[in-house]
């Protein structure tokens, strides 16, 4: 599976993991949230296609606890790639935690786009975790050819 698609489950973990635990107020959820944007030496499109670049990413995301034990985590997250023949990538999700700790993730985790513009592939979906795993949605993405979708057509 890519790494970019997990990026959405790993920021999720460890958001939840390094946050204190909410106390129980009756005003409602306790917020936090975050951004921040980086340039990286993009060793995932070195490592697939033998293209040294440089990657702008970008993530901005929210938490809400509530006093029950729930809580909604939502990211967005952008890659844009200095070289202009690698796709920019997007993805966005919604993870919602109930009291018993059922896990619900919503989203589109890898939205790229064609270098110059249109779309190459939508991943989206549905899948709730507890004791059995449910999934609906777009997932072609998971068995799809990784270079096929990131790599210039001459580098392949």
């Amino acid at each position: 599976m890519n790494r970019r698609a997990l990026t959405l489950s790993l920021t999720a973990a460890l958001v939840l993991g390094a946050m204190p635990a909410a106390t129980a107020e009756a005003g409602g959820p306790v917020r936090y949230g975050d951004s921040y944007t980086v340039r990286i030496f993009d060793d995932f499109i070195h490592d697939l296609c033998g293209i040294d670049t440089y990657t702008t990413v970008t993530e901005r995301w929210t938490l809400k606890e509530f006093p029950d034990g729930s809580a909604i985590f939502h990211v967005t997250r952008t890659f844009v790639p200095d070289d202009p023949r690698i796709p920019v990538e997007k993805g966005a999700g919604t993870k919602f935690i109930a009291p018993d700790g059922t896990e619900t993730v919503v989203g589109v985790p890898a939205l790229i786009f064609e270098p110059g513009g249109g779309v190459r592939l939508i991943a989206a979906g549905w899948a709730r975790f507890g004791d059995t795993v449910t999934t609906h949605g777009l997932d072609t993405y998971l068995d799809a050819d990784l270079a096929l979708l990131y790599c210039p057509a001459d580098d392949q």
